[in-house]
């Protein structure tokens, strides 16, 4: 049995309150029924002798349910095994929800624990009224809570203990026949090490394979090292992994598993690309489902581990070595992850089974094993003799996955049990739960995706007249009579059975169609069979809360892994490689590297285990999924609200000792990075492409070009063919991602060059640089006035002189409102430290002492525009913050050197990138803004400041370079040479900052339909702070020109300003000439009810006007000086962009 439980008998202390509520079942009936509210009902459930007396339709379970009393002792003579799905109507309250069929004595109908948490109604138990004031006045309950919830809570009587899950391995829980081979069920039985055998795991090499594979160790959190370090000792003491002094290392990480704990994962994809395929095929499904059709009864039984059960050939095991950082070990068992796994694992299974499997006894699919009988008798003598061979054979079985002595069984995504095999309620829930239409539009959705099979169902035009009839009357007052419902429910039953659903065959390429809407996923598996694509199977399933929070990408990405772990038995060793059709303009974020995140990296490694194409279906033509995708549509209006982010626990006292804590997500982030420059690298090594100049240094100049395992190194960089898309993606890496934070030319070119080489290498960054939209938009322009003719004096070592600013006031994030910019005049090092624009001196001592003095000590000297008693003040709170005695002296500066100035411009134009509209997250981005000024190279040093500082680089996960000539002097003595080429280039800036000081500016002159940039300045803008919003609007069209220095633009029709404007305000755009920088051309309006409709992205804000509201909306692919202000009543389409606006304001109302 398993670990659910149904409580429908009365107990005492169960507060239980009697209504009468209106149910209307699948077949259209409506009822009035007796209903009692139990909280110590598990589940809801409907008295059995009703649902017979007024034929109420049932659905069967997926696995039965034992029904236990309170104390936990089996109540009534039978499992419950079915389900009646239904509307209910309770005072007004409607929702759709599914009860479990079991006999009742005091009602019709017993609410239970599982309703009662899915609404939270507030009862008055004195008058007995329930109000539904929490939730809305028609919702969904979850279906799947029947079907696949684990565990409930079992709600004791009279103790408040906590309830214990059975002991898998209690003979007890097991028919008498078994109870013999009860250590089987033990996990402790599968620590034993496996025999070798015939069938041992061999990992056999392509020609040319390499002699080594090299691969770094990955950074871990103490948690995970805690989880390495249990796996390790415990894999050791079985013998499963040995250490290894092997030349192969693959890498290892670890991923989250959905209950929180961790899985170790090696990345074999290197070993895998350089292995022999074995093309051993998997049991055909046809086989397997004709072994089981004629049987009554059934045992099935699942392999724990089935993997680990199978050795490595002996001489093999250095192959498949992992690193850690407790050194490299090498599995002696298959381990997951390596290519021929299933092959090899398939072939055992089928070799130690042989006989039973061809006598009929035994039907096998990878670790899934299913023993038909046609009675009991016949079933304990077939389940003794395989559990003998099993037991000659160390295998071991996962209790909670077995179920024993059942009339029917699915397998293989088919229900076989009576005599026959039938589709599995999984395929076709999405079409036989689609919810009675209520709308002429929700009618043309149902038709428009029956009509995609309306070929295979005959007479389908007569069937669906009745439904079409709405269609032809709309705007006229809605019904739906029993003629509706009778088509309705004819062409559901119509699409979900043959002919037009179909059984997979072995033969006949798939197709997965997939899509996924804000609330939902969808999709469609089909076949193709004798010439024509059969549906097989269809997938609605709503979001999770959690999910619908997921970028549009990750949404995209989302229904493509549902579909394919739904339908994983028919695609896995699918004999054709299948596709999957979706939109791929959702998912092009997945075609450069990125880096993952531990959801993402799940995801990941799943789908390398799948032979896929994706092909593009624009998503107006990808209408089936796009309907399955929205059949359900949850209530969203609590969605992220009332969510305590971090519970009191979670909180250190003052006075208590703080640990260091780690950012899980942004090591996975970082540890992805390097698989995604992996694989440039191997673009690069693909890519014949390669520069006579470049091949004729390397036959020339072989010390300073050379080639290492197909990669050309120039100087010990990395050269990079002429491929445009692979120095594109590198180009766009350097420049767009948050680390990199739009650099100028100077510094990325510096950036990229300490990798990656080139002929046109500065060219191709220039023109990258001036083309990009974010950098014009943002940055600010640098006038020859901007620039002090009088530097002040260079400071002779790091951290000897500072300058002190603030930034602020800001908007309010993590309540703070502005940012302390402290800087190292010598080596250009940042500190950026939110705070409050109210701090005192004593607060700037606190700050500086924990964020500043810990790592560099007392300066010297302080700039600051503040005046000497700021200076004067700082220095004394600092010293008695660090309980210094004597207070120190220090030399204030009254002149700034303007390096905070433009220090500040820097921090800005780096936030305005990456912020939200609302600019309330810019605490987020502050960490990333420091790291990259920090490892930029600075023109006045000609160095970055952490190079300045630490004398190297700090490690990003990028590619290491090939270097051959390590310098043999110290790093003490590099460092002190680098530090005095910066003093003398800091000097030489100084002079060319004099010579530019009395150079003129002449700005370029403007032409009719050139494209500009449009200042900001004094134009009113809807963010909350001009410091964080974009420097410049536009691009913008020159119209024409207006005397000698003014200019017409033409301007948004919602732009309420005079449209001619003076030259000094404009900036000519630069177009972009990289093929990521090119933004997509906006998408056209949709045309509802033959009237163009923009789709609304964003609502951005609202205001009074009049006796009304308007809302200030963001439109898909437009710009923000796009952005209008639209009245309520144009967004009756835009619901969804409404409820998710005002769930972010406070309490949820406007």
């Amino acid at each position: 049995m398993n670990n659910r439980y149904v409580v429908p008998q009365k107990r005492l202390g169960v507060q239980e309150l009697e209504v009468k509520p209106l149910l209307t079942t699948t077949n259209g009936k409506k009822l009035k029924l007796s209903a009692m509210v139990d909280s110590g009902c598990t589940h809801t459930c409907i008295d059995e002798e009703l649902v017979k007396k007024k034929k109420i339709p049932t659905k069967k379970l997926e696995r039965p349910i034992t029904c236990r009393n309170s104390d936990g002792t089996i109540a009534g003579k039978k499992d419950i095994t079915k389900f009646v799905k239904m509307d209910l109507n309770i005072n007004g309250h409607n929702e759709q929800l599914d009860a479990v069929v079991t006999p009742l004595q005091s009602s019709d109908l017993f609410l239970g624990h599982d309703w009662l948490t899915n609404h939270n109604p507030e009862i008055d138990w004195k008058q007995g009224i329930i109000k539904f004031n929490r939730c809305p006045t028609s919702c969904s309950f979850p279906h799947t809570d029947i079907s696949f919830e684990p565990r409930i809570r079992r709600l004791q009587s009279n103790e408040d203990n906590e309830e214990k899950e059975p002991d898998p391995t209690n003979p007890e829980d097991l028919p008498a026949y078994m109870k013999p081979f009860a250590h089987l069920f033990n996990k402790k039985n599968f620590d034993k090490l496996p025999e070798r055998t015939e069938w041992d795991h061999e990992i056999n090499f392509t020609e040319n394979a390499p002699t080594e594979i090299s691969s770094k160790v990955y950074s871990m959190t103490p948690l995970e090292r805690e989880e390495l370090d249990k796996f390790l000792d415990e894999n050791l003491a079985t013998n499963r992994i040995r250490p290894s002094k092997s030349p192969y290392a693959a890498p290892c990480f670890f991923v989250p598993k959905k209950d929180g704990s961790l899985r170790l994962c090696q990345d074999y994809r290197k070993l895998n690309d350089i292995t022999i395929k074995d093309k051993t095929p998997l049991p055909l499904i046809s086989e397997v489902l004709d072994q089981l059709k004629d049987a009554k009864v059934f045992n099935k039984l699942d392999i724990i581990w089935g993997y680990n059960n199978v050795r490595i050939r002996e001489g093999d095991e250095w192959k498949a070595a992992f690193l850690t950082n407790r050194g490299l070990f090498e599995p002696t068992v298959m381990f997951f992850g390596m290519s021929n796994s299933p092959a090899t694992f398939s072939r055992m299974m089928a070799t130690i089974f042989r006989e039973m499997i061809q006598d009929g006894s035994l039907a096998n699919y990878m670790d899934d094993f299913i023993i038909p009988a046609k009675d009991d008798e016949e079933l304990e003598a077939r389940t003794i003799r395989f559990l003998k061979i099993a037991e000659k054979h160390n295998l071991s079985f996962k209790r909670t996955k077995c179920e024993f002595n059942v009339s029917s069984t699915t397998v293989l995504g088919t229900v076989i049990g009576n005599g026959k095999a039938t589709m599995e309620e999984e395929k076709v829930k999405a079409i036989r739960d689609w919810a009675v239409p209520t709308t002429v539009k929700q009618v043309e959705s149902f038709l428009g995706f029956a009509n995609f099979y309306r070929r295979f169902i005959k007479n389908f035009s007569t069937i669906a007249q009745p439904l079409n009839e709405l269609k032809s009357k709309k705007g006229e007052k809605w019904y739906w009579n029993d003629e509706q419902q009778q088509a309705f429910e004819q062409i559901k039953q119509a699409i979900a059975s043959e002919p037009v659903l179909a059984l997979p065959k072995d033969k006949g390429q798939f197709r997965v169609e997939v899509d996924a809407s804000n609330y939902g996923t969808g999709a469609v598996l089909s076949q193709e069979q004798e010439n024509k694509w059969h549906p097989v199977a269809f997938m609605s399933k709503t979001l999770s809360e959690a999910e619908r929070n997921y970028e549009i990408y990750d949404k995209e990405l989302l229904a493509i892994i549902k579909a394919l772990k739904l339908w994983r038995h028919y695609l896995l060793d699918a004999k054709e490689q299948f596709e999957i059709w979706t939109d791929h303009e959702n998912l092009k974020y997945f075609r450069e590297p990125q880096k993952l995140n531990a959801r993402q990296a799940r995801w990941y490694l799943m789908l390398q285990e799948y032979d896929f194409l994706l092909r593009h279906i624009p998503g107006k033509t990808n209408t089936k999924a796009d309907i399955l995708s929205r059949l359900i549509k949850p209530d969203t209006s609590n969605d992220n609200r009332g969510v305590e982010m971090f519970k009191e626990k979670m909180f250190i006292r003052r006075l208590e000792e703080s640990t260091p804590i780690y950012d899980v997500t942004l090591l996975h982030n970082r540890r992805f990075e390097i698989l995604a420059d992996e694989a440039v690298l191997e673009k690069i090594r693909k890519c014949e492409r390669r520069e006579t100049r470049v091949l004729e240094e390397m036959k020339k100049q072989p010390e300073k070009v050379w080639e290492n395992k197909g990669i050309i190194y120039r100087q010990g960089r990395i050269y990079v063919p002429d491929n445009q898309e692979i120095r594109d993606f590198i180009l766009h890496d350097h420049h767009n991602s948050p680390d990199a934070g739009h650099p100028g030319t100077y510094r990325m070119l510096e950036s990229v060059k300490r990798t990656f080489w080139w002929p046109t290498i500065k060219t191709d960054i220039r023109r990258y640089v001036r083309g990009c939209d974010m950098c014009q938009k943002n940055k600010t322009i640098r006038r020859p006035d901007h620039i002090p003719l009088n530097p002040l004096p260079i400071p002779d070592k790091p951290w000897e002189e500072i300058s002190i600013d603030m930034i602020g006031p800001l908007p309010k994030s993590k309540e703070k409102d502005a940012i302390i910019v402290i800087v190292d005049r010598f080596s250009k090092m940042i500190h950026l430290v939110p705070t409050t624009t109210s701090l005192s001196s004593m607060d700037l001592a606190e700050i500086y002492k924990e964020e500043v003095w810990r790592h560099h000590g007392i300066p010297k000297r302080i700039i600051s525009d503040r005046g000497p008693q700021f200076a004067s003040k700082f220095m004394e709170s600092l010293c008695k913050a660090l309980g210094i005695e004597r207070n120190l002296s220090t030399a204030y500066h009254p002149q700034t050197d303007g390096q905070t100035e433009r220090m500040n411009q820097e921090i800005e134009t780096y936030l305005r990138a990456f912020i939200n509209y609302r600019q309330d997250d810019w605490t987020r981005w502050l960490p990333m803004a420091e790291f990259h000024y920090n490892d930029k190279t600075h023109a006045a040093t000609g160095q970055t400041p952490f190079f300045l500082n630490y004398g190297l680089h700090p490690w990003k996960g990028n590619i290491t370079v090939d270097t051959t000539n390590p310098t043999t002097t110290s790093l003490i003595e590099e460092l002190e040479n680098v530090r005095k080429e910066a003093k003398a280039a800091m000097k030489a800036n100084n002079e060319l900052m004099r010579e530019r000081g009395n150079n003129k500016h002449h700005k370029e002159p403007f032409a009719e339909g050139d494209k500009v940039w449009l200042e900001t300045t004094n134009i009113h803008s809807n963010r909350p702070t001009r410091k964080l919003d974009h420097k410049r609007y536009g691009p913008f069209e020159i119209l024409k020109q207006i005397g000698d220095r003014s200019y017409k633009l033409k301007l948004p029709d919602t732009w309420a300003i005079h449209d001619v404007f003076h030259t000094s305000l404009l900036t000519k755009v630069r177009d972009p000439e990289f093929d990521s920088q090119k933004k997509p051309t906006p998408p056209p309006p949709d045309i509802i009810n033959e009237e163009e409709e923009y789709e609304v992205e964003e609502i951005r804000g609202h205001r009074r006007k009049g006796r009304g509201i308007q809302f200030l909306v963001h439109w898909k692919g437009y710009g923000n000086e796009d952005d209008s202000w639209i009245p309520r009543s144009s967004l009756e389409n835009a619901e969804e962009a409404l409820s998710e606006y005002k769930a972010k304001l406070p309490n949820g109302k406007l």
